[in-house]
């Protein structure tokens, strides 16, 4: 039996209509009957729509979120945050307005925009949170910013993934409740989805040989690369169907419930 299992949100345990469904809350039921912890592992801030399944995934145990950058319990006890440098993020607001980019910058607990746009409320009703509208620099300088993320559609995807910035990582999800929309998330350098799950692997005293995780973007890669057990789903991009040989159902036909029979039976 696999002791946790990782699980990605959207795209994942969340298809179209931005809810998991019932056919995998059974399943997640089962293998924690049997033993096995299960942990959150998105780029969505602990907040809304994330933090109620984290809640109900493992309210003992704590989540990562913002794509690495916060580790937490549901109620939002930090277990580890990692700030952006203030220089970074002065030049990610530079460019986002000369470009006109929806900009949302995270601090642990809130959602910042400069403007409501209908791009970045479909995003703030999705994830099921009220942005705060404020100037970013205000934001900046008083509070500390844990991840900025661009919202953008295909059109503008090449602006923004050809960017190169010093002290930054920069990760691309996509989620099937928004069609043609991109999230391309920054973090510190260093901070990903893989590097949380090593401190949340340590802070559970579990190997990570023995740990299953479970995506389907370029995001969950960092993730997905660390542990001894990586599934991907159906609809993964093909990168991940190419690479890794362990693939479950689609997420809209609850595929990730049958990660979870998986973890019970090796």
């Amino acid at each position: 039996m696999i002791p946790l299992v990782i699980v990605d949100l959207d795209g994942t345990m969340i298809g179209s209509s931005g809810l998991v469904q019932e056919c995998l809350w059974q399943a997640v039921e089962k293998a924690k009957v049997a033993g096995v912890k299960a942990a959150v592992c998105t780029g969505r801030p602990c907040g809304g729509g994330a933090q109620k399944v984290a809640q109900r995934l493992g309210p003992n145990n704590p989540h990562i979120f913002h794509s690495g950058a916060v580790i937490s319990y549901p109620d939002g006890r930090p277990l580890s945050v990692h700030a952006l440098p203030g220089a970074v993020t002065e030049q990610v607001i530079a460019f986002s307005r000369e470009h006109n980019l929806v900009l949302e910058l995270y601090t642990p607990s809130e959602m910042f925009v400069e403007r409501k746009t209908p791009l970045s409320e479909a995003h703030a009703k999705m994830i099921a949170m009220s942005a705060v509208v404020r100037d970013l620099k205000s934001v900046l300088a008083s509070e500390p910013i844990v991840r900025a993320q661009w919202v953008v559609t295909s059109a503008q995807l090449s602006i923004v993934e050809a960017l190169k910035f010093n002290n930054m990582q920069i990760s691309r999800a996509s989620s099937p409740v928004l069609k043609d929309t991109y999230f391309i998330s920054i973090t510190q350098a260093g901070v990903s989805k893989g590097t949380a799950v090593e401190h949340l692997a340590k802070h559970l005293k579990i190997d990570l040989a023995n740990i299953m995780a479970v995506g389907d973007s370029r995001g969950d890669l960092p993730m997905l690369e660390r542990v001894g057990h990586p599934v991907v789903m159906a609809n993964s991009e093909l990168e991940l169907l190419a690479r890794y040989p362990t693939v479950v159902g689609d997420v809209e036909d609850c595929g990730a419930a049958q990660a979870f029979e998986l973890a019970l039976r090796r």
